[in-house]
């Protein structure tokens, strides 16, 4: 009997509803916070580099002695706020097609996830930028 009175009394209690449902709510809003700074560095990341694969192609059409070496530099110095450190490559090429001299720019970067305690692989981002030379 005193118990049955006990769990009525318990199940009518209402102190604590708020901490139990901040408790359900919370790893919800936070994986929802999460995800939407990695979605923005994501998006920041794509435009600083393609950004750089512009400038860089563009550096190359000016400058038709410049050298891989010194096409890179330009590309790099163009990637404002991002970690050097992610840079896998960047590749300068030169050719002919269909009759048209050209200049293209690849460049490969990997972005790290801001997801805690998680070891995630690397975001591999791809930007190609292709320019013709004016003859």
């Amino acid at each position: 009997m005193k118990i049955l009175h006990r769990l009525k009394r318990l199940a009518a209690n209402r102190e604590g509803a708020s901490v139990i449902e901040f408790a359900l709510a919370m790893p919800v809003a936070a994986a929802l916070m999460i995800g939407i700074l990695q979605f923005a560095l994501v998006l920041q990341a794509t435009g600083a580099i393609r950004h750089a694969a512009g400038e860089g192609v563009r550096y190359a059409n000016v400058h038709p002695d410049a050298t891989e070496r010194q096409v890179s530099d330009k590309v790099r110095k163009e990637m404002a706020g991002l970690n050097e450190d992610g840079i896998v490559r960047i590749a300068l090429e030169r050719g002919i097609s269909d009759g048209a001299q050209f200049d293209k720019i690849a460049i490969e970067y990997q972005l790290e996830p801001v997801v805690p305690f998680m070891q995630l692989e690397p975001i591999s981002l791809n930007e190609t930028a292709l320019s013709y030379v004016q003859s």
